[in-house]
């Protein structure tokens, strides 16, 4: 696992254990935090781990 501050989408799917079309559909679709570099799609490792935290908040509908 990387530890790096900014992951492309091979990266973050590595991380969260998906497959990369789903992160370029999430992408895509402003599903989860992204930047774009040209065709690229570039993550944010804190961005991605906020957003997670918010899902999981509005998830519960509580904070953690």
């Amino acid at each position: 696992m990387t530890d790096k501050e900014v992951l492309n989408a091979d990266e973050l799917a590595a991380l969260l254990g998906v497959d990369r079309k789903t992160i370029y559909d999430y992408a895509a679709r402003g599903v989860i935090p992204h930047r774009r570099l040209g065709r690229r799609y570039l993550f944010s490792r804190a961005a991605v781990v906020s957003w997670l935290g918010a899902c999981r908040v509005a998830a519960t509908g509580k904070a953690a």
